[in-house]
């Protein structure tokens, strides 16, 4: 093992040690994950890579061979994954550090990360707030300085909400640009993984190495057309960069069909074990289950059919419009110790639009930038980061 590699390893371990109370990570194996790593003779290679000695963590909905898979949830776990999700593995042969699995919001389905199996994730950077949810192991992780680096899950804001409670950043990529393999599904047709890092910088490094795409920052937004929606704070910084702001209306009729596809979905990926072990669910899913119930082809056709047309509305009112900015939150930050279900309505509101629009989206804390690529989002926010944009904090 490297000087580079044992000191990396070590920062996150005494990281790890001071944040034990935060129920940042799920240890459900026989060891931590980060004693692994001392096993594990790493050849020093004559380029280093991409990522050598960055350490990371992964959402405990991601497979990792050797380790359980819980799901943030008690009905998963009592056997090892037997093989590595390929955005995992990515990260590996690019030289990064698994240091461990992140705790989570029961099945992904929460904006709180609350968890009455594995302890309800606290927030280290704002000890007032929820970490948010579902990824919100994984900011608070970052915001710990466990990890460098992290891999979340993204239905309706899961990396993007934790990004903005625990002011780090967060890519919430389109639908089949990265591969599910090994990844726990909760509503396939919005599911995603994506990345999350303290920086824009870093967070695309790490695209860099899930998708190929290297993205370069511009030196200005000179040209580009930014829409502020929902009254983005940041608008005046982006004119400033030399980018031309106008209004526009995000869709909200899109919520809708958008929440009856996820019920729909998620009952039928909880169907083998709900109802029949309802009483090992938390009473939050549980509700979202049951409301979910009694969705069928024909109502979810209808959903489907809604949404399209209202993608295929906002697409056409995008003509001329680069990239489009809000803010990650639809209100203030969860609190801690809040009930989730009068929250989630509002905190992921936004967010759960732009996943329903099938868009790419960045999370700079409180500051989300929505384009058609990955590439759009990450350059502006490269040029916002460069000229001294400091992570927007939660409200």
């Amino acid at each position: 093992m490297t000087v580079e590699h044992e000191a990396a390893i070590a920062r996150s371990a005494e990281a790890i040690r001071l944040h034990s109370g935060h129920n940042i990570l799920i240890e459900s194996g026989a060891e931590p994950v980060i004693d692994r790593l001392a096993r594990r003779d790493r050849p020093v290679p004559a380029t280093p890579p991409e990522l050598w000695a960055w350490t990371f963590v992964v959402k405990d909905m991601i497979d990792v061979a050797g380790l359980r898979t819980t799901r943030g949830s008690v009905l998963y776990g009592s056997e090892e994954a037997l093989t590595t999700a390929p955005c995992v593995e990515l990260l590996e042969r690019a030289g990064a550090l698994l240091v461990g699995k992140a705790n989570q919001h029961e099945f992904a389905w929460g904006v709180t990360s609350e968890n009455p199996h594995w302890g309800d994730v606290r927030n280290p950077r704002h000890e007032h707030l929820a970490p948010g949810g579902s990824s919100g192991g994984t900011a608070a992780a970052l915001a710990a300085g466990i990890a460098r680096v992290g891999l979340g899950t993204d239905t309706g804001g899961s990396v993007r909400i934790p990004a903005a409670c625990c002011g780090v950043v967060g890519l919430r990529p389109r639908a089949g640009v990265l591969p599910s393999e090994g990844v726990a599904p909760l509503a396939p047709m919005f599911d995603v993984a994506g990345p999350m890092a303290t920086s824009v910088a870093d967070c695309a490094r790490v695209w860099r190495v899930l998708s190929g795409e290297a993205v370069e920052p511009p030196r200005s937004l000179s040209g580009l057309v930014v829409g502020v929606a929902d009254g983005c704070a940041q608008a005046g910084e982006f004119a400033d960069l030399g980018a031309e702001v106008r209004e526009i209306a995000l869709p909200y009729e899109i919520l809708a069909p958008y929440w009856t596809i996820v019920g729909a979905q998620a009952r039928r990926t909880h169907e083998a074990t709900y109802p029949v072990n309802a009483a090992s669910y938390s009473a939050g899913v549980r509700r979202k289950l049951e409301d979910a119930a009694g969705i069928g082809h024909r109502e979810y056709r209808r959903a489907v059919e809604e949404l399209l047309a209202v993608r295929a509305g906002f697409s056409a009112e995008m003509s001329g419009v680069d990239v489009l900015i809000t803010p990650t939150l639809g209100g203030p930050a969860p609190r801690a110790g809040c009930d989730e279900a009068a929250v989630r309505g509002e905190v992921g509101r936004i967010t759960s639009v732009v996943s329903a629009l099938g868009l790419p989206a960045l999370a700079i804390g409180d500051l989300q930038v929505v384009g058609r690529g990955e590439a759009d989002v990450l350059r502006a926010g490269l040029c916002w980061e460069a000229g001294g944009g400091a992570i927007p904090a939660p409200r």
